[in-house]
C-alpha cells in the first residue's frame, strides 16, 4: 500500500527539513564536495569514517584518503565519468579516524550539470564484505592453480633429480676422463638453473599481485606453461604454434604464467575424456577504427591465443565468465570452467592489455589475451663465464647463513674470489663477531630467514654498530613488503638464492665498488 501522502501540501520549510531527515538518515554515507573541501556530509559518513558529525566540515577532501595521490586517482576517475555519463563511480580506501581504511564505492554527480563550481554530491557505499569475499575467491582459485602448477613442478623436479643422479653417477665413472666430467658438470649446473627457475614461479604465485616487470618474450613464457601442464594431462593433444618474429611486451613473467595457467586449465576441463588444446603466438596491430566495444588503445600488440575443443559455451554463460563469483560448477561437480578468470581479467588489464573469447555449444572455445607490445629488445642472455673472468677481491667478508651447505659453498666460493671470509651460523653469532671485527669487515652476506635472531633484526643491530657498513642481502623465498621496505631503505644489494659463482661475485664487486652513502 502507498501512503496517501500530504507533504505535497508542506511548506517551503517543512520539506527542507524532510529533505534533510531523508539525508541525514540514509543508509549510505552522502557528502557534497566543493572546490575540493567537505562542505556538507551527513550522519552515516561521519559514522562510517569514526568522526564526530560535522567535525570533517570544510576540511580537504584528501584528509579522508590514506594518500594525496589516491585521492587526486579518484577524483579524475570521478570527473571523467561525470564528463562524458553525467555520473561517476570510483572504487578505493577511504581512512578511518582509528582502525584499518573503509573500503567503498564512490558515486558522484554535479548539483548543477552547467556550473560545475556549484559543487559534487557523493554517495559512499561500503564494500567491505565484497572486497572480503573476493579476496577468499581469489585465493581459492589461486590454490586450484598451484594444484595445477604443483602436478607438473613436480614432474620436472623428479626429471631434474633424475639428470643430476645420472650425470653424478657417470661422473664416477668417467673421473679420468676430463673433458667428459667438465661436460657432465656444465649439464648439471643448466639443470640446477632450470630447478631455479621452477621454485621462482611458486614464489612468483607466493608474490600475490606484487609485479615485476620486465620485458619478456611471450612465445617462451608461454611454452613454459605448456611445459609445465602437459604432464597432467596425457589424453589430450596439444597443437603449439609460436611466432618467430614476435615482438616483446613488458610483463611480469610469473604472473603471465599464471594467466596461462588459468586459461589451459579451463580448456582442459571443457574437455572431460579427450580432445585438442591449441596455443599459438603472433603479432597484431590494433587500428583506430578496431571495432570493440570497449575502450582499447590503438598499436602494436601480442596476442595469445589458447583454443580447445570442449563443449563450448552459449553467450549467456560467456557474458559473466569474468565476473567474480561466477562459475560453471553446480552442485560439486569439478567440471566445468570457472578456474580464475576474473583474477586473469583483473591480471590482463593492469598489463594494459584485454581478453576477448570466441564460443559456441559443442564446437568449442578461444580465449585471446592481447598485450601491448613493446619497442624494448629482448634482454641479452648472459653466457657462461670462466673462471678467469668472475670479478674479484681480497676483502674481509662476513657470511651470515644457517644452513651448513650454504656456509661452506659460500665460504669456498669467497676464498676462491679471493677473499677473506668469516662466518656466522645465525643472527646473535654474527652481531658478536661484527662487534669484534668491524673495523676490518668490509660487507656483511646476510641471509634474512635464520633461528635465534631474524635477519631484519640482524640488519638493524649491525647497523647500529656501524651505520656504513655495506650489507649484501640474500634470500630462498619470496620478497614481502617487509623485506622490500628493508631493500629500499639502507641495504645495498639482493641476490636470490640459488645462485651461482659468477653471479655471487658480480653482486659482491657491485655491492663493495658503490661509494659510500
Amino acid at each position: 500500500m502507498f501512503m496517501t501522502d500530504n507533504r505535497f501540501n508542506e511548506t517551503g520549510e517543512q520539506r527542507y527539513q524532510h529533505m534533510q531527515s531523508i539525508l541525514e538518515t540514509c543508509p549510505a554515507g552522502i557528502g557534497i564536495v566543493q572546490n575540493d573541501l567537505i562542505v556538507w556530509a551527513n550522519d552515516t559518513f561521519y559514522a562510517m569514517l569514526g568522526y564526530t558529525p560535522g567535525s570533517l566540515t570544510n576540511k580537504k577532501t584528501w584528509e579522508v584518503f590514506p594518500t594525496q595521490k589516491e585521492c587526486r586517482r579518484v577524483a579524475a576517475l570521478l570527473a571523467k565519468g561525470m564528463d562524458r555519463f553525467g555520473a561517476g563511480m570510483a572504487e578505493t580506501r577511504l581512512s578511518r579516524k582509528k582502525g584499518p581504511p573503509l573500503d567503498c564505492r564512490i558515486r558522484a554527480s554535479r548539483m548543477d550539470k552547467d556550473d560545475p563550481e556549484a559543487g559534487v554530491v557523493m554517495v559512499v557505499t561500503d564494500i567491505s564484505d565484497i572486497k572480503s569475499l573476493q579476496i577468499q575467491l581469489q585465493q581459492a582459485q589461486k590454490m586450484e592453480a598451484i594444484g595445477v602448477l604443483a602436478g607438473g613442478i613436480s614432474h620436472d623436479f623428479n626429471n631434474i633429480l633424475m639428470g643430476i643422479q645420472g650425470h653424478l653417477s657417470l661422473m664416477r665413472i668417467d673421473l679420468s676422463a676430463t673433458e667428459k666430467v667438465i661436460t657432465h658438470i656444465h649439464q648439471i649446473t643448466k639443470l640446477v638453473e632450470t630447478a631455479g627457475e621452477l621454485t621462482g614461479r611458486l614464489l612468483g604465485f607466493a608474490r600475490g599481485g606484487k609485479y615485476q616487470i620486465k620485458v619478456l618474450d611471450v612465445s617462451q613464457v608461454v611454452e613454459k606453461a605448456m611445459n609445465l601442464f602437459k604432464p597432467t594431462r596425457k589424453d589430450l593433444m596439444f597443437q603449439e604454434s609460436y611466432a618467430g618474429d614476435l615482438d616483446m611486451v613488458d610483463a611480469d613473467q610469473s604472473q603471465l604464467e599464471q594467466v596461462c595457467l588459468y586459461i589451459i586449465g579451463n580448456a582442459s576441463q571443457a574437455m572431460l575424456d579427450e580432445g585438442t588444446l591449441s596455443i599459438s603466438t603472433k603479432n597484431i596491430t590494433i587500428p583506430e577504427d578496431h571495432g570493440y566495444p570497449f575502450a582499447v588503445k590503438p598499436g602494436p600488440y601480442v596476442e595469445i591465443c589458447i583454443q580447445d575443443t570442449g563443449v563450448g559455451m552459449d553467450m549467456e554463460t560467456q557474458k559473466k565468465i569474468f565476473d567474480p563469483f561466477f562459475s560453471t560448477r553446480k552442485n560439486g561437480n569439478q567440471n566445468g570452467r570457472g578456474l580464475g578468470l576474473s583474477t586473469v581479467y583483473g591480471i590482463v588489464k593492469n598489463h594494459g592489455g584485454f581478453i576477448t573469447v570466441q564460443s559456441a555449444l559443442g564446437e568449442g572455445t578461444a580465449v585471446y589475451v592481447c598485450l601491448p607490445a613493446t619497442s624494448k629488445a629482448k634482454p641479452a642472455s648472459e653466457g657462461d663465464s670462466d673462471t678467469e673472468a668472475l670479478p674479484r677481491g681480497s676483502e674481509t667478508i662476513l657470511l651470515v647463513d644457517d644452513q651448513t651447505e650454504i656456509i661452506n659453498v659460500g665460504k669456498n666460493f669467497l676464498s676462491r674470489l679471493g677473499y677473506k671470509p668469516i662466518t656466522a651460523r645465525n643472527g646473535l653469532e654474527a652481531v658478536e663477531i661484527f662487534r669484534m671485527y668491524q673495523d676490518e669487515i668490509s660487507l656483511v652476506i646476510l641471509d634474512m630467514a635464520m633461528p635465534k635472531m631474524g635477519g631484519k633484526k640482524t640488519f638493524d643491530m649491525i647497523r647500529q654498530i656501524r651505520t656504513n657498513i655495506k650489507i649484501l642481502v640474500t634470500m630462498g623465498q619470496v620478497v614481502d613488503d617487509e623485506m622490500e621496505a628493508l631493500l629500499s631503505h639502507g641495504c645495498h644489494g639482493f641476490i636470490q638464492k640459488p645462485f651461482s659463482m659468477y653471479e655471487f661475485s658480480k653482486a659482491i664487486r657491485q655491492v663493495l665498488d658503490k661509494s659510500a652513502e
